[in-house]
């Protein structure tokens, strides 16, 4: 929430689309996570039905998506790079253990939205790091989004392992690195706009 509302102010200060895309980012993966928090604290267990959850998740993937198209450029839209390969060879065989441990149609839409999430920041990243000034400086936000991806595929993996509700169980230390994750998004998106 507290990301939502310094990208909102940042929206409020530039108008531009950029941070738009960003509020609603991180607004609608905080709704994910308040539904999950507040039905855990009500009831006292996950819920047994999270489409709640998992649509406003989707919902906040689409943003960041639509966000790395927004902040793209036409050259950098018609960049290949082998590199972008790598993406389906990691969330592939991923959405193979994902849908062995809970639904089809929500993993295949995760783990779509976030397969292309990361095709698109490691091509974003490559291009960037080939260019010189500000354009450079995009590098930053592709590697936070890239870096974030990365750690959600972490997440879920963990969470089908469950071990303990511990701090001995990686799930927790996985999602505290998510975390700082997201707030590294705003500084970088900060740095990839500026004029």
């Amino acid at each position: 929430m507290v990301a939502a509302i310094s990208a909102s102010i940042h929206y409020y200060k530039s108008r531009k689309q950029v941070y738009f895309l960003l509020t609603c980012f991180y607004g609608t993966f905080s709704i994910g996570g308040l539904y999950w928090m507040l039905y855990i604290l009500l009831f006292g267990y996950s819920p047994q039905v999270f489409y709640v959850s998992e649509l406003a998740w989707i919902a906040s993937f689409m943003f960041l998506l639509t966000l790395e198209i927004t902040i793209s450029s036409s050259e950098e839209r018609k960049f290949k790079h082998p590199a972008m390969w790598l993406a389906p060879l990691f969330c592939i065989p991923q959405f193979f253990l994902y849908i062995t441990h809970g639904e089809i149609i929500n993993n295949i839409f995760i783990c779509g939205i976030t397969m292309v999430v990361a095709i698109y920041a490691i091509r974003g990243l490559i291009f960037a790091r080939r260019q010189k000034g500000r354009l450079r400086d995009m590098q930053y936000l592709y590697m936070s989004a890239l870096v974030f991806i990365f750690l959600e595929y972490l997440l879920w993996t963990s969470s089908c392992f469950w071990i303990s509700d511990t701090l001995t169980n990686p799930y927790f230390w996985l999602d505290f690195l998510l975390t700082g994750a997201l707030f590294v998004i705003l500084p970088a998106t900060r740095k990839a706009v500026r004029p």
